[in-house]
Order: structure tokens, then C-alpha cells, then sequence
């Protein structure tokens, strides 16, 4: 399988735009907010907004099938029972969203940034300011949200890398997929 990839960074119509300088901000300010949050409230978010781009992205075709298949599985029972008995929802879903794929995007913009270095060397620069108010947290995080959410981000990261790897070969980046997988280990995994 070959797959040509061509990365467009677009912003939305209604917002001042990205420059490297704000995305650097940006990511400044989600580091130095971990000075002032506890570990737990970190990974809440963050299970909350992989969870936020799971409802998100099982309204897709893809999406809802994958949603499916995990719901006819042992996978969905379990993830449900963890959750339940480990509070895992109940302590994400009190938490706000991180806006996961939208800070993966930038990230990977400022890498791509031509002018990274001139920028950096203007440090410190003001972290910027949220037009809109936050989120609302959400009124229920469940496994199977995660899970697709967590699978839809993982997509994107893999593609991202793959593409990333090929901006230093020719004008035209390709990526191909490796061999096909090793056969499934037959029994259990862990012995």
C-alpha cells in the first residue's frame, strides 16, 4: 500500500490565525499549567478529552463501526467493569476536556515551523489568552468513548510521524506500509 501525503495547516476562518509564536505560547502555557494542577487533574483532562474526540468521531462511518465491534467483544464489558470499579469515569467526567487532537495539531505544526529558532530565542513569550470560555465538563466519560477517541488520536499521531519522516526525502513524500504483520501468538500472553 502507498499512500502520498501532502500536510496543509488551515485555520479556521473566524480565528486571528496561527503563527509560530502563538503555537509556541500555546504549548508554554499547557507546560507551565502543570506547576499549578495535580498529576490526577492532568490525566483526568486528558482521559476526558480523548474521550470528547471518541463520542466525536464515532458519529463517523468508521467510527461507529469500530464502536461495534469493541461493543461485541469481551473488550467492552471489561473496559466497563475497570472503569466502574476504579471511578475512572466518574473522576473524568468531572474534569474539562483537553482538546487533544487540536494540541496535537499545533504541536506538530511548530515542528514544521521555519522560523522555530528566531522564535525561541524571543522566549519568554506570553502565553495566549482564550477567546472563548472553557468547556464544560462532561456529563458522562465512558471506556468505549476513550477507547475511540484514544484509537482516532493514535491514527492521526502515526500519520503525522510518517509524514514528518518523509518531509527530508524528495519533493514527493511517500509512505509505505511495511510487511505484512506476524501471524496472532496462538494462547494466552501473559505466561
Amino acid at each position: 500500500m502507498t499512500i502520498s501525503l501532502a500536510a496543509t495547516l488551515i485555520d479556521a476562518e473566524d480565528s486571528a490565525g496561527r503563527t509560530t509564536a502563538t503555537l509556541v505560547a500555546s504549548l508554554a502555557a499547557r507546560l507551565a499549567a502543570l506547576h499549578f494542577i495535580s498529576g490526577a487533574d492532568a490525566v483526568h483532562s486528558l482521559t476526558s478529552g480523548f474521550a470528547a474526540l471518541g463520542r466525536e468521531v464515532s458519529q463517523t462511518t468508521e467510527g461507529a463501526r469500530l464502536r461495534e465491534a469493541l461493543c461485541r467483544s469481551q473488550v467492552a464489558a471489561n473496559g466497563d467493569a475497570l472503569w466502574r470499579t476504579l471511578l475512572i469515569g466518574e473522576s473524568a467526567s468531572s474534569a474539562i476536556p483537553s482538546p487533544v487532537l487540536e494540541q496535537l495539531r499545533n504541536d506538530i505544526a511548530i515542528l514544521l515551523a521555519q522560523d522555530l529558532p528566531e522564535t525561541l530565542s524571543a522566549m519568554p513569550i506570553p502565553a495566549e489568552t482564550r477567546a472563548a470560555p472553557l468547556p464544560l465538563p462532561q456529563e458522562s466519560v465512558t471506556f468505549l468513548d476513550f477507547l475511540v477517541g484514544y484509537w482516532a488520536f493514535s491514527r492521526e499521531l502515526i500519520a503525522a510521524v510518517d509524514a514528518l519522516a518523509g518531509l527530508g526525502q524528495t519533493a514527493q513524500q511517500i509512505v509505505r506500509a511495511g510487511p505484512e504483520p506476524a501471524p496472532a501468538v496462538q494462547g494466552g500472553i501473559l505466561r
